[in-house]
C-alpha cells in the first residue's frame, strides 16, 4: 500500500475541501511529452522510466500546492507502480529547512530560495524548478456581499492594518461601488506561519499603499506576516481557509487552488493598470503570460497591467539539489517533475490554477536537465 505523509495541514485540507476526484491521463495525454532543448542532456520520457526497484520519494514545502500534487502525484503513481512519493504540505519555510539539512528528496516554495539560504544547503548546489501558477484570493465571509467586491491596495492595507474595522465603512462602499455592506466587524485573518501568500499580499501593498509602508516600516516584503498582532493568525492555507468559512465579517489571503474548492467569494482586486479581477484560472493565467524573463532571482509577477490580469499571482519552485546520491534517484527525480512541468498541467486548470507558460515550461525542462548523480 502507498504510504503519505498524514499533517494537520492535510487533515485541515479535508476538513474544508471536497476530497479530489481522480482522473487517470488518457493514453494520449500520456504521450504528451516532448523532447528537451537540443542543448540541454536527453530527459528520460515517460514511457522510457522504468524503476530498478521500488522507490521513494519524499518531499515537503509549501502549502498553496498541495491541491495540485496530490492529484498530479496521484496520476503519476498509477503510471509508476514502483515509485511511491510523499509530500508534507508544512509551509514554504518547512520546505527550505529540509532541503537546507538534506531531509528529503524535494522541497517546495513559493519564493525562490535566496542566495543567503543556498548557501546554507548541505548538499551542495540547489537546482529551483518552476512547477504550478497559482493565485491568491482575498476570500470573505460577508452575508449580502456580492462575490468580486472591487478592493484596491489602499483600502485593502487599511483592513489588514486595522483602520478600517467595519464592513459598511464609507472607504469601502466608495471603491466598491456597494453602499449597503452590513453594520459587521471586519476580522482580518493572515498567516501566523512564514507563507509565500503573505509575502504575495505585502509585495502588493508595499506597491499600492504608501500608508502600508509607513505601517509596517519597510518597502521590503516579508514571508513572514508584519503585523502579526492585528486580527486573527492561523497555521497554514487551511487553517485560513478553515477560519473564513467559518466566522460572518472575516476577510483572510488563501491560495486560490483552496478558495476554488471552498466554493469562496472572492474581491475583484484592482491591478497595475488600474483593472478590478478577480481570481480564475484564466486572469492568473494573463499575470503568468507577463514572465517573459523568469529567474528565480527575478520572479514576481504581483501588480502586473492588463484587462483581464489578477494582481496577486505567483509560482511555485520545486528545490532539488543539483548532484543527486545515486542515478536511480536522480533519474526518478527527473522524470517525474518532467511529468509535472508537462503532462502534469493539464490538471493545473480543474485545481485552480493556471498551466505553465510555454517559457515557463522550457525554463523548468531546462533546469532539470542539470541534475546530476
Amino acid at each position: 500500500m502507498k504510504r503519505r505523509f498524514i499533517t494537520p495541514a492535510v487533515l485541515g485540507l479535508a476538513a474544508v475541501l471536497a476530497a479530489p476526484c481522480w482522473a487517470s491521463l488518457s493514453s494520449s495525454a500520456s504521450q504528451a511529452l516532448s523532447g528537451s532543448s537540443s542543448k540541454a542532456k536527453p530527459v528520460i520520457r515517460l514511457t522510457e522510466f522504468v524503476a530498478p526497484g521500488a522507490i521513494t520519494l519524499n518531499g515537503a514545502g509549501a502549502n498553496s500546492i498541495a491541491p495540485f500534487f496530490t492529484k498530479v502525484f496521484y496520476n503519476y503513481e498509477q503510471l509508476h507502480s514502483k515509485v511511491t512519493i510523499n509530500y508534507s504540505p508544512a509551509g514554504s519555510s518547512v520546505g527550505i529547512k529540509d532541503i537546507q539539512e538534506n531531509t528529503v528528496d524535494f522541497g517546495d516554495s513559493e519564493i525562490p530560495m535566496s542566495s543567503s539560504a543556498q548557501a546554507a544547503a548541505t548538499g551542495g548546489a540547489v537546482l529551483q524548478v518552476p512547477v504550478a501558477l497559482g493565485g491568491v484570493a482575498l476570500s470573505y465571509n460577508v452575508p449580502g456581499a456580492p462575490n468580486g467586491l472591487h478592493l484596491d491596495g489602499p483600502t485593502i492595507a487599511a483592513i489588514f492594518d486595522g483602520a478600517i474595522t467595519k464592513w459598511n465603512d464609507p472607504a469601502i462602499a466608495k471603491v466598491s461601488g456597494v453602499p449597503n455592506l452590513p453594520d459587521l466587524a471586519i476580522v482580518p485573518v493572515h498567516r501566523a506561519d512564514s507563507s509565500g501568500p503573505g509575502w504575495d499580499l505585502d509585495q502588493y501593498l508595499i506597491k499600492t499603499s504608501p500608508k502600508w509602508v509607513t505601517k509596517v516600516g519597510t518597502s521590503k516584503a516579508s514571508t513572514s506576516w508584519p503585523l502579526p498582532d492585528i486580527g486573527e493568525g492561523e497555521q497554514l492555507n487551511t487553517g485560513v481557509a478553515t477560519f473564513v468559512k467559518a466566522t460572518a465579517g472575516a476577510i483572510g489571503f488563501v491560495s486560490y487552488g483552496y478558495a476554488s474548492k471552498a466554493g469562496f467569494t472572492n474581491a475583484a482586486v484592482k491591478n497595475g493598470s488600474g483593472s478590478y479581477v478577480r481570481p480564475t484560472s484564466y486572469t492568473i493565467g494573463q499575470a503568468g503570460a507577463q514572465a517573459t524573463h523568469l529567474s528565480a532571482t527575478k520572479f514576481s509577477i504581483i501588480d502586473e497591467s492588463g484587462p483581464s490580469t489578477y494582481p496577486l499571482a505567483n509560482f511555485s519552485w520545486t528545490l532539488l539539489y543539483k548532484k543527486q546520491a545515486s542515478a536511480a534517484k536522480s533519474a526518478a527525480l527527473d522524470n517525474l517533475f518532467y511529468y509535472v512541468v508537462t503532462t502534469g498541467q493539464l490538471q493545473a486548470k480543474s485545481l485552480g490554477y493556471s498551466a505553465l507558460p510555454s517559457n515557463v515550461a522550457q525554463l523548468a525542462k531546462a533546469t532539470l536537465s542539470k541534475l546530476q548523480s
